[in-house]
């Protein structure tokens, strides 16, 4: 498993996930819930990168092209720099969505989204 690349970010927004459950009616017409699981899910995290050299550009779409949205990875301790974020223990992260990289002269900004799983027993 590799780890996403070691660039600190501009910017951080996390939106923390909920427990899995469903919402349904009982007989009394109150509404009832049922936890799936104690796992949360629905973590995001997006991250900003301004000032992107050539190289750090390229190992950011690198990764992508080679984790995709489909295998996970974790985050360097560079990302979290500063910040009073914690994630679940064992929990690892993937990609929402390609990253967004915008180049102008010789400046690129980059915006990654990505969620946060919890681990999986197979």
């Amino acid at each position: 498993m590799a780890t996403f690349p070691a660039l600190e970010p501009a910017t951080r927004t996390y939106t923390p996930g909920t427990n899995a459950s469903t919402q349904f009616a009982v007989l009394n017409g109150e509404n009832s819930s049922v936890r799936h699981s104690n796992a949360a899910v629905g973590h995001v995290l997006r991250l900003s990168f301004d000032r992107l050299t050539s190289d750090e550009r390229f190992n950011l779409i690198a990764h992508y092209a080679t984790h995709g949205i489909f295998e996970t990875f974790d985050l360097p301790d560079s990302i979290l720099t500063a910040t009073n974020l914690s994630f679940p223990t064992d929990y690892l992260f993937r990609y929402q969505e390609p990253p967004q990289v915008e180049q102008s002269n010789s400046e690129s900004t980059a915006t990654v989204t990505l969620e946060l799983l919890p681990p999986y027993v197979i």
